[in-house]
């Protein structure tokens, strides 16, 4: 009979271990999901920041060159030409670096910006030959598109900024549970060892027990 009771504690023993082996490597896989999620969401958050860092400096660039697009339209002074040329295409070379971190140009700015550099190079040529007043005009023409422009690209930088704080936010909760979820397998396989290690004791004190002589 004790046989018997031992036999079915084993039993129940295998089928509490498999069932208890079975949780731990679910919530392990859980938290090593979890852990790529947060890196994943860590890696979006990083290029978003630097997508919004090189529009910024963008935008710094093409405010730039149009002030001294200004300025020479109204000075012609020819030193500024090289300038305004070199400033336009660190804005290109920046603009062009985050729609390419970004992946997708949505908005158009790659097209818009070549354009108005064709407009800029329009304004300084007509400058260049005495057109006083055809070059203002043509810088007065240029200068709502060109604000657009600049306007929408500080738009797209703040989506950035924000995207990041979102996927930062996102990758701090995914580590949490993260965390959590290897302290859980933690926990349920120290429980499975004590359990087994209890069970185990118990069963040979049971079959100490029957093997014993009796002293009656």
């Amino acid at each position: 009979m004790a046989n018997n009771s031992i036999g079915k504690s084993n039993k129940f023993v295998a089928i509490a271990a498999v069932i208890g082996v079975c949780v731990v490597v679910a919530l392990f896989a859980a938290s090593v999901w979890q852990e790529n999620t947060s890196q994943s969401k860590i890696d979006e958050a990083e290029s978003s920041l630097l997508t919004s860092t090189l529009i910024g400096e963008a935008l710094a660039d093409g405010t730039t060159s149009g002030a001294l697009l200004n300025e020479y339209v109204v000075s012609g002074d020819e030193a500024l030409i090289p300038e305004i040329q070199a400033v336009t295409a660190t804005a290109v070379q920046n603009l062009s670096a985050a729609i390419a971190e970004a992946g997708s140009d949505e908005g158009g700015f790659l097209a818009q910006g070549s354009s108005a550099i064709e407009a800029l190079a329009g304004v300084i040529a007509l400058r260049q030959v005495g057109e006083v007043e055809a070059a203002g005009a043509a810088l007065e023409e240029l200068s709502p598109s060109f604000n657009a422009l600049l306007a929408g690209l500080e738009e797209f930088a703040d989506s950035e900024r924000v995207a990041a704080v979102t996927a930062t936010s996102s990758a701090e909760d995914a580590n949490t549970i993260a965390s959590w979820l290897a302290i859980s397998a933690g926990v349920v396989a120290a429980v499975m060892v004590l359990a087994a290690a209890v069970i185990f004791i118990g069963n040979v004190r049971r079959r100490g027990t029957v093997g014993a002589p009796s002293t009656s």
